[in-house]
């Protein structure tokens, strides 16, 4: 379920970056930024942290967003160019 979501959202994002632009390597990132929380959330409902895939999807989504938040800063002129550099 949580994997699936992951991928349900990450296949459309890099063909948006890709159509407006954007190299592999930020796509890649992205992707991680997205992919990463989700084997977290995934570990903690592996090790009965999480009481259910609804919790943990709950923590995938949380944490999915700082976490991309992170990798736009880290390319800032990537993300607020018009035209990707």
């Amino acid at each position: 379920l949580l994997f699936g979501m992951a991928t349900y959202m990450t296949v459309p994002m890099v063909a948006w970056m890709r159509h407006r632009g954007h190299g592999w390597l930020p796509c890649v990132e992205m992707s991680a930024a997205m992919y990463v929380p989700t084997f977290g959330a995934l570990a903690l409902l592996e090790a009965g942290v999480l009481g259910d895939a609804h919790a943990a999807m709950a923590v995938q989504h949380v944490v999915m967003f700082p976490a991309m938040f992170g990798v736009m800063l880290l390319r800032r002129g990537e993300y607020s160019a018009h035209e990707p550099a």
